[in-house]
């Protein structure tokens, strides 16, 4: 039973790196029309050598005037929307409660949570016109396992995995299944930033294999996750093999939260 993805038509935001990349990819491979946008216009680039005939937009979801510039060229230039992925979202700054600034807040909820908000309320007409309508939220296990130093990132989570689920039951009327994801550390460029700091003049390649190993070992699958980890699953759920399934959080973290519910 394959998964019948060709020529569906799918938008993924923060697609230059890491999990929004590897989605894009592998959403590519399976023979869908790819829309794909991204801040760094360089990766974006970069992406296209690899990504024939996709679409590709520089955006800042940051900021509302952004989301509403991607959803219009997204809808001039591909026309439809089937599957949405929700993937753009950073922690910005890693900083305990007391460190952060209202604006530090503010900056988290606008890219992690209101990005999310804007662009499915303005794809959802057309969501409702497919006839294999998904809405897929990236999330963290954050949102359930609240971190000291990143107490922002994990409110805005958190809040995109309640939103996923009260908009899965508005939107099962119309067929629109919507679910989310939650990824657990997954090397990015947040973590190569990391290993660059840390580096300190010495073996680059060196630093990342140490922090690797190290975070690998708080995990009973004994290794960090890769963006690839993530891609079987959201393939699925964008297929019709998912279609009894909405209103679910899937956690992939190679068994670290350990959460049976």
């Amino acid at each position: 039973m394959g998964l019948n993805l060709k020529n569906r038509k799918v938008v993924i935001t923060g697609a230059s790196d890491g999990i929004g990349r590897a989605l894009a990819l592998a959403f590519a491979k399976e023979g869908a029309q790819v829309a794909v946008c991204a801040r760094n216009q360089g990766r974006l680039d970069a992406l296209s050598d690899e990504i024939k005939g996709a679409l590709f937009f520089a955006a800042d979801l940051g900021k509302a005037e952004g989301v509403a510039a991607f959803h219009k060229s997204v809808m001039q230039q591909l026309g439809q929307v089937d599957v949405l992925i929700n993937n753009v979202g950073a922690i910005l700054k890693l900083a305990n409660f007391i460190e952060l600034t209202d604006q530090d807040w503010e900056d988290s909820f606008q890219i992690n949570l209101m990005s999310a908000v804007r662009l499915t309320r303005l794809c959802i007409p057309s969501l409702k016109q497919s006839t294999c309508a998904r809405i897929i939220n990236i999330s963290s296990i954050a949102a359930a396992s609240p971190q000291e130093v990143f107490p922002h990132y994990s409110a805005m989570k958190a809040g995109l995995s309640n939103f996923t689920v009260s908009l899965a039951q508005t939107l099962a009327p119309d067929q629109i299944r919507v679910n989310s994801i939650s990824p657990g550390p997954v090397w990015s460029k947040s973590w190569e930033d990391v290993a660059r700091e840390q580096s300190n003049g010495s073996s680059l390649e060196q630093t990342r294999k140490e922090i690797m190993e190290q975070t690998g070992k708080t995990i009973p699958l004994n290794r960090m996750g890769m963006p690839e980890d993530l891609t079987g699953l959201a393939l699925f759920l964008a297929s019709d093999q998912s279609a009894w399934i909405t209103a679910t959080n899937f956690t992939v973290d190679g068994g670290l939260t350990r959460n049976p519910f």
